[in-house]
């Protein structure tokens, strides 16, 4: 997986190790970064001194080659040398962390000691711990009003402008900047959904672009009044396909414009539109609609999640494509990775992951995305990790039995009453696609930086150790192989006895692998799964890996010539599809089951509608029609595939319950004389539905 990283590391490392110098040959003592590149001397408050008034955060060097490295530190993980200066942004997410602390848990120092008992002390401390990690800047989302009209909160951190005061001014007092995050919805705004908040509902979009303008003035003097050193401002959260649920650009364009305004009326703060998905949306028409329409944005954004979004390579050259044409700053404003595959709190799920699951690849993922993006050049400003404390209200990982269902069950119910979880029953009259119709927690607590008791991972000083690189354990692990096995109905399950992991110190060696209980597959029925392994990384410590299982149908001969959709609509009858339709996504593999084609589908409100064949013609005969589906967010709904014969419909329901989650449905006919025969699927679907359809085939029996 990163074979070629792997050797790298190994360089770096003997020279560091070897010699007393540094990786590339500099010689400054100490680990000092003082006169290796950075441009901001650090003034009392932890600010450098040429930014902390203007909110700019310009990067002086044209990209990390121009840099020499200092002398690494030597520490308990490998971090290679990113950057010395200290205007680039190193930044993290922490929005659900007022939530945590109301419900209960509590951060340690690197001893295990409480950083405090009260909220507001923990709270104190913790951002303090984060920025002597390293970390220079915070990001903080704002919901409108995320509560019902009881007062419930809507749960994901109960987002609302109060708790980013009480957030902001800690990450103020403690030495950073703060980026403020407007979703202009009072709930989860990202591709999937952008909802208009309560108040602004059935306003027309010159109202609507007022009403936000004024949400964001009044906000950022609140903000600003309290004391809150805002540096940035995000004016829309992953509006790639659209924002406060308007869809088309003349609107769009009305609520940037009215949004970026109103920021840069409130001072010298940087204005910020953020989009996802940099494999494959087209950046350039957005950014060119945007310059167009006049929005004065600073700063042109992406999330990218490496299992999810391409290589880190393709991403960097998206965005440094966008600071080259229309002159703007560009950064990573989301990104994280797993350090273990264990659950804390009983919600979370397997995630595909690129990098050793584990602090060290956790480091490695987060400063390959920083030299990404910091070797654009002065435009590349910086990243952030997302929600790197979000733990568990109560660890559950230890225990077992009646203890374990009890302890999960009290989670649950203090993510309802306190906003922890990623959604609360009180959102579902809001937004009833909140967590997959369902609510509870975070699924994220494998990805914090923060082990499910509140105490540090190495992982944290990856912000400080990205200035200097760090020497780390040489044997480390930085990524673990997974296996992709694609079986055949009756075939037997074997999962690897050893794996050969990449290590830090470039040796080639398998390791024995232990694998979860793998029993739940049905090696009888085709479908897809993931199986939990791990192996002992030398120190007594589990890095993670997963086995993806795919198990297809026998091969038979498909009497669909395009049943991949290869050859585009060809064979198909498509009217009023509603997303992208018969779309090329070869460089978004979750959205293709093969080939380079899929039927894939989304939209912003609800809808009905079905995609058939044209008609076949087939002999007496017992056939099999499947398909491929996937998709989530899908509300109130009715989906099948059906098959119309002289003889009528016959349907067979299925459900699409998340990312990656394949669902193959299938129906056996039988014809008693040759017939005319349609094949299709429908789908019926809430507000926000998305998914995709594909590798449809239609078999006989032999």
């Amino acid at each position: 997986m990163r074979r070629e990283l792997s050797a790298l590391l190994a360089l770096l490392l003997a020279l560091s190790l070897c010699l007393g110098l540094a990786a590339c040959g500099g010689n400054s003592p100490g680990g000092e970064t003082g006169d290796t590149g950075g441009t901001g001397n650090v003034n009392d408050t932890g600010k450098t001194e040429d930014t902390a008034d203007s909110g700019e955060t310009e990067s002086t060097d044209g990209g990390n080659d121009s840099e020499v490295p200092p002398e690494p530190v030597n520490a308990g993980i490998y971090v290679p040398f990113v950057t010395a200066d200290e205007d680039f942004i190193r930044g993290t997410d922490v929005s659900s962390l007022l939530s945590v602390l109301n419900s209960g848990a509590r951060f340690k120092d690197w001893d295990g000691n409480s950083l405090g008992e009260s909220v507001e002390e923990n709270g104190a401390g913790f951002m303090k711990l984060l920025h002597e990690a390293g970390c220079n800047w915070v990001r903080l989302r704002v919901w409108n009003d995320p509560y019902d009209a009881d007062g419930h909160g809507y749960g994901g951190g109960n987002n609302d402008l109060a708790s980013a005061v009480t957030m902001g001014k800690w990450a103020t007092d403690a030495g950073m900047r703060v980026l403020i995050d407007f979703h202009y919805s009072d709930f989860w705004a990202d591709p999937s959904r952008q909802l208009v908040p309560k108040a602004w509902e059935g306003m027309d979009i010159d109202a609507k672009a007022e009403a936000l303008g004024q949400f964001t003035t009044d906000s950022l003097k609140t903000l600003l009044d309290a004391g809150v050193d805002v540096g940035m401002v995000q004016v829309g959260n992953e509006t790639t396909n659209s924002i406060c649920g308007e869809t088309a650009w003349p609107n769009m364009l009305k609520l940037y414009n009215a949004g970026c305004d109103a920021v840069h009326a409130a001072g010298d703060i940087l204005t910020c539109v953020h989009m996802e998905s940099p494999q494959s949306a087209d950046f350039d028409s957005i950014a060119q609609h945007l310059t167009d329409g006049g929005v004065q944005f600073d700063v042109f954004a992406t999330s990218y999640y490496p299992q999810w979004h391409g290589s880190v390579e393709g991403m960097a050259a998206k965005i440094k494509a966008i600071a080259d044409k229309y002159g703007v700053k560009v950064m990573v404003a989301e990104t994280r990775a797993p350090y273990t595959a264990e659950d804390g709190d009983g919600s979370n799920s397997p995630t595909p992951a690129e990098y050793a699951v584990s602090p060290q690849g956790q480091a490695i993922e987060y400063a390959e995305v920083a030299k990404a993006v910091h070797d654009i050049g002065d435009a590349g400003i910086g990243l952030f990790y997302w929600e790197n404390a979000w733990i568990p209200v109560r660890n559950i990982s230890q225990l077992t039995g009646r203890e374990r269902t009890d302890a999960i069950e009290e989670n649950k119910r203090i993510w309802d009453e306190c906003g922890s979880g990623w959604a609360s029953s009180y959102a579902q009259d809001y937004d009833p696609n909140a967590a997959n119709g369902g609510y509870g927690g975070p699924d994220m607590n494998n990805k914090a930086m923060f082990d499910f008791d509140g105490k540090p991972l190495e992982s944290l000083n990856v912000f400080k150790y990205m200035m200097t690189g760090s020497t780390g354990y040489p044997d480390h692990f930085v990524d673990i192989p997974s296996v992709s096995l694609n079986l055949t109905v009756g075939d037997a399950l074997e999962l690897p006895a050893t794996l050969d992991p990449g290590r830090l110190s470039g040796k080639q060696e398998t390791v024995p692998v232990n694998w979860e209980d793998a029993g739940f597959i049905d090696m009888a029925h085709p479908g897809e799964w993931s199986v939990k392994g791990w192996i002992d990384d030398g120190e007594g410590q589990k890095v993670w890996t997963f086995a993806y299982v795919t198990v297809k149908r026998p091969a038979l001969p498909s009497l669909l010539a395009n049943g991949g959709f290869e050859n585009g609509a060809e064979g198909y009858t498509v009217e009023n599809w509603p997303g992208d339709g018969i779309n090329n996504k070869s460089a978004n593999a979750g959205n293709v089951h093969d080939g380079s084609w899929c039927l894939h589908f989304w939209k912003d409100t609800a809808f009905e509608n079905a995609v058939t064949t044209t008609t076949v013609s087939l002999e007496p005969g017992t056939y099999t029609f499947s398909l491929y589906g996937q998709g989530g967010d899908m509300g109130d709904h009715d989906t099948y595939i059906f098959v119309r014969t002289p003889d009528g419909e016959t349907k067979e329901p299925f459900e699409l319950d998340g990312y990656l989650n394949w669902q193959t449905p299938e129906i056996t006919f039988t014809l008693k004389s040759a017939a005319e025969v349609t094949l299709g699927v429908s789908v019926s679907a809430g507000a926000g539905a998305w998914g995709a359809f594909d590798d449809w085939a239609l078999s006989k029996a032999e």
